[in-house]
């Protein structure tokens, strides 16, 4: 789908939804076996949906969806492992696909999960 069209999905159809993206906030603490980690909200419009039937990918499970985020006022860029929250529910972001028009980020598209 062309970056034209799912950005004029987000403008009709888009929710407020909120990027939860988790930072290392210290040193790996090797006696408990994590790092610190702080969060930081964004709060965008953005537009989920569902993962085509019939697509042939080698990973769809359950709650398998894409999230539209234009990057317009978002403050950041998401990856790997971020967090959406909205809509009623919190998803965990897979992989990121950033789309480009020229050298201008158009909008990022999250393949995220349950």
């Amino acid at each position: 789908m062309r970056a034209y069209n799912l950005l004029k999905l987000v403008d009709r159809y888009g929710r407020d939804l909120t990027l939860i993206k988790y930072s290392p906030a210290g040193p790996y603490d090797p006696a408990t076996g994590s790092a610190t980690t702080t969060t930081e909200n964004f709060i965008f419009t953005g537009y989920m949906y569902d993962v085509q039937e019939g697509v042939l990918t080698s990973d769809i499970r359950r709650g398998t969806r894409k999230c539209v985020i234009p990057p317009t006022n978002l403050g950041t860029i998401p990856d790997d492992g971020d967090q959406i929250s909205g809509s009623g529910d919190v998803v965990s972001i897979k992989s990121v696909a950033t789309m480009y028009s020229g050298a201008t980020v158009v909008c990022y598209i999250c393949e995220v999960s349950e």
